[in-house]
């Protein structure tokens, strides 16, 4: 297997598992012990947007060495610390897509089978003991980079950026960031507790249509916003195991498309700016809201982009 594929997957599930879920969860997701992780999420990918790479590899090393330093301390972070952790996460992650910019999109689609296939099962682990995972996910990158053969850099050159796609992309991540850490704090709508193994085919199935189907991102818009509206549909109409089948499959579908979207834009800094909006400052609105049980703010978005799409998006495509 392509060591790559790897590097992607024990990365995005360190994400999952670390700092999207383990680190909130941890802090019993109380914002004002948490509000630097974000901060230094968007500050290190404005720094690799910006900084100039000489040597990709080497930085990569030096971050998957932080990761497991922190990683040693988890989960008693402080607000420095998180702040820290941030800022390696925000850094790191315009890296592997751009190195990432050259595999297929099988090799894409495989990296991210493993991430949700392995998430999944690891997801129901208690937040305070993840301190094993948070050691051996960062490993598995460093060992895997050590023997991956990247592709040689090309020559510095700043592409236009794509804003419409990039606010596409936004509203996606919204509404999923929203319905998700909604779930995740519902007692009686807790899919991932009692329907794993469903989830898990759900995702692969998920995958398998992107990969076997999927055009483009926004060619694939009308799609993606359907199987999103019947999954809050399926919500609000309380029906879990309806909803463990929908919801995974529209998180895996446009997520392999969205990923190959931003290792296509050609260039560092284009993916780390992007990464500003698409990674931190979706989702950190999207906590906001589900910590506010606020969740009909998501439809109302997804509502109006339903709306303004076919006036104004469309005609950009």
């Amino acid at each position: 297997m392509n060591m790559l594929v790897i590097v992607l997957s024990s990365q995005l599930l360190y994400y999952l598992l670390i700092a999207q879920t383990g680190v909130v969860g941890a802090f019993n997701s109380h914002l004002h012990d948490l509000y630097t992780l974000p901060i230094g999420g968007v500050l290190g990918s404005l720094l690799a947007a910006y900084w100039k790479h000489l040597e990709i590899k080497e930085e990569l090393f030096f971050m998957f060495g932080t990761q497991i330093m922190i990683s040693w301390f988890y989960p008693d972070y402080s607000l420095g610390v998180l702040l820290a952790f941030g800022f390696m996460i925000g850094y790191t992650t315009p890296l592997m897509l751009y190195v990432f910019r050259e595999q297929s999109r099988k090799n894409l689609a495989l990296g991210l089978a493993l991430s949700y296939a392995v998430g999944t099962a690891l997801y129901t682990y208690p937040f305070q003991q993840r301190g094993i995972i948070a050691i051996v996910l960062p490993s598995i990158s460093l060992i895997a980079l050590y023997f991956s053969t990247l592709p040689i850099k090309s020559k510095s050159k700043i592409h236009s950026m794509n804003w419409t796609m990039i606010g596409v992309m936004m509203v996606w991540i919204f509404a999923d960031s929203a319905l998700f850490e909604t779930l995740s704090r519902s007692g009686e709508m807790d899919i991932w507790g009692h329907y794993t193994a469903l989830i898990i085919v759900s995702h692969l199935l998920g995958v398998y249509l992107a990969f076997r189907y999927g055009k483009t991102l926004m060619k694939s818009t009308w799609v993606i916003l359907g199987l999103f509206t019947l999954s809050y549909g399926v919500f609000y109409a309380h029906q879990p195991i309806v909803l463990a089948v929908i919801y995974p499959i529209v998180i895996s579908f446009y997520n392999v498309l969205l990923f190959r979207e931003l290792t296509q834009m050609g260039d560092v800094r284009s993916i780390g700016i992007a990464m500003v909006g698409v990674g931190w400052g979706a989702s950190s609105m999207a906590n906001l809201v589900a910590l506010d049980h606020q969740l009909w703010i998501s439809l109302v978005i997804l509502g109006a982009f339903a709306l303004i799409y076919p006036f104004y998006f469309r005609r950009t495509v």
